[in-house]
């Protein structure tokens, strides 16, 4: 008999076994805790037998947890990208300009961390999609934001290719599917970022809540 932490005469109270019985098994299973099954006599091993034919199997599950939204892989490249161009903006952008990656960037891993999408393969496959609204936000960016570009550019691509650390196996370019966006880097006066990030957050969370399938209401 399969050693337990405790008895379950609960369970078999719950299947109808009155009190005596109850009780003999809850003396016959301490003794076989104790001294072993084989010690018992035969008719008293029997009834325990009997006993653990009754209960259900206890099944050794393995506890599965579910990874935070910031241990996505996902939302690593997106991160990975957000601490690149910090580095990069540190030492080549104006201090009264902000680049405009970094608000599209940063905008996206807060709706990540509000909205929580599975961000699986389902969830990833149409964030792919998203480089048309960051082509459309850059866009309105130089046409609504009074958006310049900066003298030096940051490569997007040769970032990734460059990097040593934290680079997943399976991350592409981010401007992948729009490799114009490597010839510019927009940048921002420090007047217009709170509007503009509204401009984002409202975009992105339009696209997550009518794309992400783990975000649909009907799923």
């Amino acid at each position: 008999m399969k050693k337990e932490l405790s008895h379950r005469s609960h369970e078999l109270k719950a299947l109808g076994w009155n009190q005596e019985d109850l009780s003999r098994y809850e003396d016959l299973w301490d003794y076989s805790q104790r001294w072993g099954l084989i010690n018992l006599e035969r008719e008293d091993r029997q009834f325990l037998k009997k006993a653990e034919k009754l209960l259900p199997k206890i099944q050794n599950k393995k506890i599965s947890v579910r990874k935070t939204i910031e241990e996505k892989s996902y939302y690593l490249w997106l991160n990975f990208y957000l601490d690149e161009i910090n580095i990069f903006s540190k030492s080549n952008l104006p201090k009264s300009k902000c680049g405009v990656w970094t608000l599209l960037i940063e905008e996206e891993m807060k709706l990540l961390k509000e909205l929580k999408p599975v961000m699986g393969l389902p969830d990833t496959l149409k964030a792919k999609n998203l480089f048309e609204n960051r082509k459309e936000l850059l866009n309105k960016a130089f046409s609504e934001y009074e958006a310049e570009n900066n003298k030096k550019v940051f490569n997007f691509d040769e970032i990734l290719k460059r990097s040593e650390n934290n680079v997943g196996k399976n991350w592409k370019s981010i401007t992948e599917k729009d490799p114009e966006a490597n010839k510019t880097f927009p940048i921002i006066d420090t007047k217009h970022i709170e509007n503009f990030r509204s401009e984002i957050k409202k975009e992105l969370n339009l696209f997550m809540k009518e794309n992400y399938p783990s975000l649909k209401e009907d799923l």
